[in-house]
């Protein structure tokens, strides 16, 4: 798989306890985003799109790559997510849990994909106790001619790796909604 990196793709991955997989594309916010010093961000800008992709563990990697890619292909193509109604993420909505914290506790969030600046990565975030947010733990970047298949053995070694292992989420622990 060669890419241009003069575009930009990424997709979200959320894996729960059991190794389960979903992935989220994202796509292009139809409006301007209010930032949270008030200003307002009017350039194109990229969002969750509720078109969740699922794996069910166990899988092979080479269903992770496909699933993976097709993620990626997904890109822009799906409506973004913005019923906030009530504080209405799309992770409370696809795991059916009321409250963010509740949703998300204990679950990995994988962000990969390429850019101009970094090239093809893959970040591992866990989520943090307070706020909207998660953790940026591990990263790992990959060559520029990496495959769907690389893409999925980093994907697997964060799914494998013990967070106390890592020494950036172990100095911050206390930050994680574990």
């Amino acid at each position: 798989m060669k890419v241009d990196l003069q575009d930009f793709r990424y997709i979200d991955i959320y894996v729960n306890e059991e190794k389960d997989i979903v992935i989220f594309p994202h796509s292009k916010a139809k409006e301007p985003l209010e930032l949270a010093d008030g200003s307002v961000l009017d350039e194109p800008w990229f969002c969750t799109a509720y078109y969740p992709i699922e794996l069910k563990y166990p899988y092979t990697k080479e269903e992770l790559a496909e699933k993976i890619r097709y993620g990626i292909e997904q890109w822009d193509k799906h409506e973004p997510y913005n019923d906030f109604s009530g504080n209405n993420t799309f992770e409370e909505k696809y795991y059916g849990i009321k409250g963010f914290k509740k949703a998300i506790k204990g679950k990995r969030n994988i962000h990969l994909g390429w850019d101009d600046i970094q090239g093809k990565y893959a970040s591992l975030m866990i989520p943090c106790k307070s706020g909207y947010c998660y953790l940026g733990v591990d990263e790992v970047i990959l060559d520029e001619d990496a495959d769907w298949i690389e893409y999925a053995n980093v994907v697997i070694k964060f799914i494998e790796t013990d967070i106390e292992h890592i020494p950036y989420a172990r100095q911050n622990k206390g930050k994680l909604n574990l």
